[in-house]
C-alpha cells in the first residue's frame, strides 16, 4: 500500500496534473466566451435534443470547476 502512494508523488504526475489543469481552464474559458458546444459534430451525433447536450456539457463544466478547485492549490504549492 505504501509503495502505491509514494509512486503517485513522482514528477511525471505533477506534469500530468498541470496538463489536466490547463485543459480544465481551457474548458472554463470556452464557457466564459459563450462557445456553443451543441454545434460540435460529436455532440450532434451523440444527442437527439439540444437540452440533453446542454445538460451533458454543463455537467462537464462542473467537473472542470471541481478539478480546478481541488487540484490547483496542491499544484501551485508543490
Amino acid at each position: 500500500m505504501i509503495d502505491s502512494i509514494i509512486s503517485f508523488n513522482g514528477t511525471s504526475n505533477q506534469w500530468l496534473n498541470i496538463a489536466m489543469l490547463l485543459l480544465a481552464l481551457l474548458r472554463v474559458y470556452l464557457e466564459i466566451i459563450k462557445f456553443d458546444f451543441t454545434k460540435l459534430p460529436a455532440t450532434q451525433a451523440m444527442f437527439k435534443t439540444k437540452n440533453e447536450a446542454i445538460k451533458f456539457h454543463r455537467t462537464g463544466l462542473y467537473f472542470c470547476l471541481g478539478y480546478i478547485v481541488l487540484s490547483a492549490p496542491f499544484t501551485l504549492f508543490a
